[in-house]
This record gives C-alpha cells, structure tokens and sequence, in this order.
C-alpha cells in the first residue's frame, strides 16, 4: 500500500513538471511573439482612404435655386453714361488683329448668387459696375475673366472670377439693362423731347470656367435634343406639309437628320475668333449656357444684323417663315418668337424645308443622296441661297474638289462669314458624335 502511495506520487509529480514545462514554452513563444510584434521591421500600418461624401445637390439645382432667390430683385441704375474701351481680336490669316471697342454705360448695381462650393450654400451678394470698373463689397476679391475674344464685360454672361472667399462660384446674376427712348410731345403749340427709361432685369447663369463640367455640357446636349423632338412631334401633329418634296410632312423630310437642327445653335452662338484658338472649349462653352440656362439661353441675345435668339433669326427671313408654312402657327410677333426655343426650332426646320425645296430645283432629288447636303443647307441658312447655288454650280462645272471655294464673294460665292460657318460646321459633324459618346458614358 506504501508502495502504491509512492508510485502515485511519482506520476503526478511528473504530470506537474510536464505541465510547468508546457507552461513555461507557451509564456516563452508569448513573449517572443509580443517583442517581434513591436520590432520596427514588423511594423505596418494601413491607413484607408476616406469614404466620399455623396453630393446632396446638383449644380443645375443649385442655379435653379439661385434664379429663385434673385427673381424680384431690385436694382439701381445710373443717369449719366460712363465711357470706357476693350480690345476685341479678329482672327485674320491666322493672325489676332486688335480693334479698339468704345462703350457708354451708367453706373449700375449687379446682383450676383454665389455658391460655396464646399457647403453648398448660396449667398446673394451686390457689386456696382462703374465703367469698365467693378466695385465689390469689403471682404471680397472678384475679377472679371477675359475672353480670348478681348470681350471682358459682357453684360449678364459678364464671367467672374471670385478669389476670396476662396470655394465661391457665381452661379446667377441680375443685370439691369437701361434703354432710353426719346418721346415726342406737343407742349403749347412746340415739339418737346424727353427721355423715357425702361429698365428690363436679365436673370441668367453667366458662363465661367468654373461652371465648366461634363454635367452641364450634357444638360445642354439634352435639352438641345428635347426641343428638336418636339419640335418635330408638333410639325407633325399640325400636318405641316413640306415644300421641298411633294406629299411628305416636314417633319418626316428631316426625321432622319434631327443632328442637322442639333448644330445650328452651336454654330450661330460660337465666336469663330475663338472658335479658331479652342474649337472644343468654344463649343463646349455654348452648350454650357444653355445646359445652365435652358429656355433663357441666348434668348435676347441680337447681333449687328438684327438676327436674334437662340437660333439667329432675321425679322424678314422669319416673318416669310411664319407667311408660308401657315399650319405650323409660329409665333407672330419676331422678338417674341425668336427668343422662343420650341417656336424658333420648329421655325429652322421649316426653313431647311424652304432652302431644300431651293436645292432640289437647282441640282435635282438626286441632291438629297449628297453626303454634304448639311453643308448647302447650313450654308443657305447663314447667308442668302443665292450664294450657295452659285458655288455649287461652279464647283460641279469646274471640277471642283471643295465647293466652298469654288466662287469667290465677288463673283456671287459664298461670303466670308459663311465660309467661317462651315468651318464650325465640319468641326461638329466629327465633334458632336464624339462628345455624345463620351458623356454616354460618363
């Protein structure tokens, strides 16, 4: 029995030394473990990128929210003109040439709706325009961008530039346009002059490199491509039969072609000076202020030649439109109709339809097949038909390559400014399809 006691003994005396030793090789392999986890060589640190905070607004809603906010302000402007002078640049032979600009404009005050960019919030702010001067409340820093043009103030599409406070974007502005109107009056027995003043406030998203983005330049692709289908939905619904080809409606004429429609704004509202330095900013730019503008974009906007609107229109090319397609029911009055995008579009289309019909006696249907059909029709609508006709015809007599220099001006062919338009239009049909394709996908 003693010997049992001590045999037991025995074992679990060594059960405990195998346990201390286990014991003893874990706290070990622990420590071992703990040190090399400290050893600098061991040592890696990951740090993962931040996780981006999704936009809560768009920059399209924030103009729209910005437009709302200065509707019914109210401005001062003015009484005695300030004079003052820009550079502009013509593109001549590839060469920039300067003229001198003269302008006469009151003192007036400038609402702008500015976006911080970082906090999404908009603040309405006032800067006075004194000459070729902008005066900006304390605590700002804004400047006035130059167009490659010259064109510096440029009305209410003036481009700023706000340096402090730094994340600042002005996204809307109302600019007070004076226009004063002598009125006759018969004061005992004597004409007597005085000046009336008509004050219209112009709200508009003026176009900065700031706003430059593929968002806004789709906003423009897009709307552009809404009002052309519509336009074409009403020809239709009307029965607006064409001029150009018997027993068809206009609006199946060109179904096929609506791109034809999709590049008049861009060419008529591009500066060619520019044009020639940035072709893709320049056009880009356009479909910025309407992507940001939408029915407003170059609604009021006339040139020299008293062509207005989005799309150009002359009062006299317009008012035959509207006499001689009486089913499409255009809009009367030319201002009106002309700053109107739907009335304006569905307006070129019917006078592609007539510039075709002009096309179709001269050469043939056969010219319908023509690859530059866009051409003869793009270049009609710039400049007098007549002046198309000649060039074709003497390109097709003499053999000629390239009918745009088939005919100088002098001898009836197409004007310079025409030719200049063609130039932005061969540039778009390579420009356009491409742009679609990258916004697509985007």
């Amino acid at each position: 029995m003693r010997i049992k006691k001590t045999k037991l003994l025995f074992i679990i005396t060594c059960v405990l030394a195998a346990i201390f030793i286990c014991v003893s090789q874990v706290k070990a392999q622990s420590i071992s473990s703990l040190i090399g986890l400290f050893s600098q060589k061991h040592i890696e640190v990951v740090i993962a990128p931040p996780t981006p905070t999704p936009a809560l607004w768009t920059i399209s809603q924030k103009i729209t929210e910005a437009k709302n906010l200065l509707k019914d302000t109210i401005l001062t402007v003015g009484n005695n003109p300030i004079a003052y002078t820009e550079i502009r640049y013509t593109s001549i032979n590839g060469k920039l040439t300067p003229t001198v600009k003269n302008f006469k404009e009151p003192e007036k005050q400038i609402a702008l709706a500015v976006l911080d960019t970082s906090s999404g919030q908009i603040q309405v702010i006032t800067i006075i325009k004194r000459g070729a001067e902008l005066i900006a409340p304390a605590g700002w820093n804004i400047n006035i961008l130059q167009r490659p043009s010259g064109i510096i103030w440029n009305g209410w599409n003036t481009a700023y530039k706000i340096n402090i406070p730094t994340h600042s974007v002005v996204i809307a502005n109302v600019y007070p346009n004076e226009t004063d109107t002598k009125i006759a009056k018969k004061v005992k027995g004597r004409t007597v002059y005085t000046t009336q003043r008509t004050i219209k406030y112009q709200l508009y998203a003026p176009y900065s490199p700031d706003l430059h983005s593929s968002d806004l330049i789709k906003s423009g692709v897009d709307y552009t491509s809404a009002i052309i289908t519509k336009a074409f939905d009403e020809l239709r619904q009307a029965g607006v039969k064409s001029r150009a080809i018997s027993g068809m409606l206009v609006a199946d004429v060109f179904a096929s072609r609506s791109e034809f429609f999709a590049r008049i704004p861009l060419m008529e509202q591009t500066d060619l000076t520019e044009f020639q330095i940035d072709p893709q900013n320049t056009v880009e730019r356009a479909q910025v202020i309407i992507g940001a503008n939408q029915g407003q974009a170059f609604g009021i906007t006339c040139n020299s030649s008293s062509a207005c609107g989005w799309l150009q229109f002359t009062p006299v090319t317009y008012a035959n439109i509207v006499k001689i397609y009486p089913l499409a029911k255009l809009i009367k009055d030319f201002k009106t109709g002309a700053a109107d995008h739907l009335n304006s579009m569905k307006a070129a289309i019917l006078l592609y339809d007539e510039n075709l019909k002009g096309l179709i006696s001269k050469n043939g249907k056969k010219i319908m097949a023509d690859p530059k059909l866009e051409e003869y029709l793009a270049s009609s609508y710039n400049g007098a038909p007549r002046h198309t006709y000649a060039s074709l015809t003497a390109a097709i007599l003499g053999g000629i390559q390239d009918w745009v220099d088939a005919l100088t001006s002098k001898k009836g062919g197409l004007k310079d400014e025409t030719k200049g338009y063609l130039v932005k239009l061969r540039y778009l049909q390579k420009y356009s399809s491409q742009t679609l394709a990258d916004i697509s996908g985007q």
